[in-house]
């Protein structure tokens, strides 16, 4: 299968907007009336936003693992970067085992 080449415009679009203007494109081709023209067009575009969704949600995953697995090293934020695995704490600090409740508040 090619790599889907994902336009600008729509790499910028919040995901909200992205997952709605692809369920407003599904609606429209299975309603039929399209022309042939319009439902290749259409499934193109529809592939270029299923996979940004895709990867917004991916991304989100990857950062929500890493932020509940942040162990407080050092007391240091750092700027997420979906792709960076550095972002984990250094060997020898590990985080916290996940079913770890005794210090939440709630």
């Amino acid at each position: 299968m090619s790599e889907i080449i994902i336009p600008e415009e729509i790499k910028s679009m919040p995901f909200e907007q992205a997952l709605s203007e692809l369920e407003t494109l599904v609606a429209k081709m299975e309603n039929g009336g399209l022309t042939l023209e319009e439902l290749m067009s259409g499934f193109e575009r529809g592939r270029q936003l299923s996979t940004c969704c895709r990867n917004k949600l991916a991304a989100l995953e990857r950062k929500i693992e890493i932020l509940s697995k942040d162990d407080g090293y050092a007391g240091k934020w750092n700027d997420f970067n979906p792709g960076n695995t550095r972002n984990a704490p250094p060997s020898g600090h590990e985080a916290a085992p996940a079913n770890d409740n005794s210090e939440l508040p709630f």
